[in-house]
């Protein structure tokens, strides 16, 4: 937790970071990159077999993250929940239908739109909402005038119909490639205005399909010598509530045979594609981010641009027996988040294990700017962590997700569920040394979870996780084995649920 002396911090990072600007008194530019889909599978966290130098680069010069959780392993809601700060259930975006915008947020101020007010030129580009949710890219947070630039990818499979494919760019529109290029030309934009810029940059891949121009996925070894994750089954007790068919569930690719059924993993050789082209995904979207990062330094703006990099969930790779986000296992909601604040001394490839959650990056970012606490946000500042070692804000992250349908085995995610036929929803406590969740029942008239009506619980020791072994842990549910521990953490999640708990409150 943070230190007893907690003024002394606020002048040290005032003084660290020159008020949030530069010498001469400007206010430092943010750079925001989102990327889709990405699990912490990175060099600086301590993956050696994805290639990802630029990001590793980025990491030598940032604080690093270990454990970063986003409060919701789905598109949609995760990025309703960190643009604006607010948990899903303030929100009310647990689909693919809902918006903040149509909830409870019609007035809300978004993170883009917070700097715009204190005199940023707030711009994005790609993938930063969900496209559509809300629409056209949310106009309210954005100084530009002209229609949000969202390049939608194709969701159709590979041309030979499978999960993964290499292809020649000059053949197929990346739209990738087009983000980056409109990033660019709002960066040369923002470069010669007289007010600070926020450019938000959002990539798609490693979304599926897992495709990537040609030669990426040369980085790799045949797929034959890709070693797969190492617990390929379901854990051990786990509640079936919590599994997902996934890509069974998507039926579209040719290459999959992933069966509705949670005992019975897929042929490792399929799984060893499919790892293959994930990882090539992620180095194509590396290389973007280096193009992005070299175009800052060359337009002189490095040295007075906050940069902040994440993901918006995590993704299993077989783990579990799963190939999805959804969920709230670690690998789902788990997330790589990095930032480099310039002449930050803690931002020099440092790691830190605070607990921290997507929707403290509003915040956070807005403190190490030096602009005020933005008001009635759920997510808490983690600029404390950038000046002292060892400081926390918070004991525990809280994720979440719903279940629909009636079989147990084999639940549907609520994707295209309205959300009062919603039926069921897991919340997940991940403290220092143990992930807690709990599915209950949900009230769809008042929107809100039913406490008391639990169908199952999970809990997971995590003494020992470094955060560098993707599938050491939650592989045994030990909730009958620990009653007492697994009490006290539905009581915490219990107050949670009910507004009643506090961030930094003693376990």
């Amino acid at each position: 937790m943070l230190p007893k002396w907690p003024f002394l911090w606020v002048l040290c990072l005032l003084a660290a970071t020159n008020g949030g600007g530069t010498a001469k008194g400007k206010k430092m530019n943010v750079l925001y990159i989102v990327v889709d889909d990405l699990r912490p599978d990175l060099e600086p966290y301590g993956e050696s077999m994805v290639h990802t130098p630029n990001i590793a680069a980025l990491a030598n010069r940032s604080l690093i993250f270990d454990r970063t959780y986003c409060q919701f392993a789905f598109c949609a809601p995760s990025r309703n929940s960190f643009m604006t700060g607010r948990r899903p259930d303030h929100t009310e975006c647990w689909n693919f239908l809902d918006h903040f915008r149509e909830t409870t947020g019609q007035n809300w101020v978004t993170m883009p739109e917070y700097f715009k007010n204190n005199g940023y030129f707030s711009t994005g580009v790609g993938k930063l909402y969900h496209p559509g949710l809300p629409p056209n890219g949310d106009p309210p947070s954005w100084s530009d005038v002209e229609k949000y630039p969202y390049y939608n990818p194709s969701p159709m499979p590979c041309p030979n119909g499978d999960a993964w494919c290499s292809i020649d760019p000059k053949k197929y529109n990346f739209s990738d490639i087009m983000t980056l290029d409109e990033g660019l030309r709002r960066m040369h934009h923002a470069k010669n205005l007289s007010q600070p810029f926020f450019l938000g940059v959002g990539f798609h891949k490693p979304h599926l399909p897992f495709r990537s121009p040609l030669g990426f996925i040369d980085m790799y070894p045949p797929a034959e010598n890709i070693s797969l994750a190492k617990h390929r089954t379901w854990p051990n007790g786990a509640p079936t509530i919590a599994w997902n068919s996934c890509l069974a569930g998507a039926g579209r690719y040719k290459d999959v045979t992933q069966k509705r059924d949670y005992l019975t993993p897929m042929e490792d050789a399929e799984q060893q594609r499919l790892r293959r082209g994930y990882y090539a995904a992620i180095s194509f979207t590396d290389s973007l981010v280096g193009k992005l990062l070299a175009e800052l330094k060359e337009l002189g703006l490095e040295e007075n641009t906050i940069i902040s990099f994440h993901a918006d969930h995590g993704w299993q790779l077989g783990e579990h027996n799963m190939w999805c986000k959804m969920s709230n296992f670690e690998l789902g909601v788990r997330v790589p988040w990095m930032v480099h604040v310039p002449g930050v001394q803690r931002c020099s490839g440092t790691h830190t294990t605070a607990l921290a959650e997507l929707v403290d990056v509003y915040p956070t970012l807005a403190e190490l700017a030096g602009l005020p606490p933005p008001p009635n946000v759920d997510g808490q500042s983690q600029a404390p962590v950038f000046k002292v070692q060892g400081a926390s804000v918070k004991n525990a992250s809280f994720s979440q997700f719903p279940k629909c349908g009636n079989n147990m085995t084999d639940m549907n995610t609520c994707i295209h569920t309205e959300k009062h036929k919603i039926q069921y929803m897991g919340y997940s406590i991940r403290t220092d040394q143990y992930r807690y969740t709990e599915w209950m029942e949900f009230n769809g008239t008042a929107l809100r979870a039913e406490l008391g009506t639990a169908v199952a619980k999970e809990l997971y020791d995590h003494h020992g996780d470094l955060e560098s072994d993707f599938d050491a842990f939650e592989n045994e549910n030990i909730v009958s084995q620990m009653p007492d521990t697994a009490s006290q953490l539905s009581e915490i999640l219990h107050k949670f649920i009910r507004g009643q708990y506090s961030a930094g409150s003693e376990l």
